[in-house]
């Protein structure tokens, strides 16, 4: 119980400046033996991939106890440069590169990985914010599972060429009369069996650590009508220019109030959030966004695109039951937006609602029952061999 909290500890710092290296150092000792499974986690080392991360340390206790399995964390850099952090003693290894991980320098590190000890389970960890499976077909020659945070509900359309890398890039590029080339991803279609989804930002340290012990957020008294502080308009190609539409259409509504677009700090911000009776959450270079989580543990009522064509692990986007859904482009978000507003009732029924599925999933540790089917027995050096 000891090294369990102190592995919390050293995984609610492991980024930060002052406390990371020893934090890190922590987190990739060697393995104690004490437990029959051994897991190595290759990680990248950002705040967007560290929350696909973070529910291994946070609940390693009970997935130890269930799973008789220890982990142990080493940044992916080890792994890339073949430097593997003793991975022969590891019987399970999950994998995160950054996307932008050279071709054939992931491909090489997988193929050592592999050759190394042909019995161990490599599982691939995709923390992107886009929705395709960019790097599915270097991978899957030598993975068991791959885990990803949304998944298109129609799986044909990891096949589809899109104009430009992504199918927001896409419909965004058109919507606003961008030119992208056409872009296809060459997906194996035997990827689709290995597929399977991880939670959504509501597993990164400040929000899981939150959502174990805080009460629900009070609605009563909110001065604020919208929040809608949306970054990136400064940006390039098509998702500068929805961020832009979305906030000039923001700006028009009349007989509303919404925050103003200067940069604040992230506690300031919380503090508006938390002051806010609805969220305008379009969407980032991905459906999936931070604002998502901080908007629902904020008791504010989040206005996002349409999310019925993805998975998501909770279902946190279930229409007029999480949140109010918008069509993506935006046409009917002064009606979304004044009908939230003459409806405090409902909206108090969604911000409990979409509360409680956070909440309930990091109370219950549902993590260790999804993640059930890692700690099954496969063996890797069946999946090897057949694409060899």
């Amino acid at each position: 119980m000891m090294h369990h909290q102190m592995n919390i500890t050293a995984g609610r710092h492991v980024l930060s400046r002052g406390t990371g290296r020893p934090a890190r150092a922590f987190l990739g000792r060697r393995f104690s033996g004490k437990q029959n499974r051994r897991a190595l986690v290759y990680y990248n080392p950002s705040r967007i991939s560290w929350s696909q991360i973070y529910p291994f340390v946070f609940y390693g206790a009970e997935l130890s106890r269930q799973y008789d399995v220890e982990f142990r964390f080493v940044p992916i850099d080890a792994l890339l440069e073949g430097r593997e952090a003793n991975p022969h003693d590891a019987d399970i290894v999950l994998v995160q590169p950054w996307f932008t991980t050279p071709l054939d320098v992931l491909d090489q590190a997988l193929d050592r990985l592999a050759n190394a000890r042909p019995e161990t389970q490599i599982s691939f960890l995709d923390s992107y914010a886009h929705n395709d499976l960019r790097l599915a077909r270097t991978v899957d020659p030598y993975i068991t599972y791959y885990l990803k945070k949304s998944l298109f509900k129609d799986k044909s359309l990891y096949f589809k060429t899109f104009e430009g890398d992504t199918n927001l890039v896409d419909y965004y590029g058109k919507l606003y009369g961008l030119k992208h080339d056409p872009v296809n991803w060459n997906v194996p279609e035997t990827i689709l069996s290995k597929l399977r989804l991880s939670p959504n930002f509501l597993t990164s340290p400040h929000f899981i650590d939150a959502l174990s012990r805080k009460e629900p957020p009070n609605r009563a008294g909110r001065k604020l009508d919208v929040s809608a502080r949306l970054g990136g308009q400064n940006a390039h190609g098509s998702y500068a220019a929805m961020r832009r539409h979305a906030s000039r259409l923001v700006s028009k509504i009349d007989r509303i109030s919404h925050s103003p677009q200067d940069t604040i700090s992230f506690k300031a911000y919380m503090q508006e959030m938390r002051a806010a009776r609805l969220c305008f959450s379009p969407f980032g270079f991905g459906e999936l966004c931070w604002r998502d989580i901080e908007a629902m543990i904020s008791g504010t009522v989040m206005i996002k695109p349409d999310m019925s064509h993805l998975e998501t692990l909770p279902n946190l986007y279930e229409p007029g039951v999480t949140y109010l859904p918008e069509r993506w482009d935006f046409e009917t978000l002064e009606e979304v937006i004044h009908t939230g507003l003459d409806d405090e009732p409902r909206c108090e029924a969604i911000a409990a609602t979409a509360y409680d599925r956070m909440s309930s999933y990091i109370r219950n540790a549902r993590f260790v029952t999804d993640m059930q089917f890692l700690f099954a027995e496969h063996s890797q050096s069946d999946a090897y061999l057949r694409a060899a």
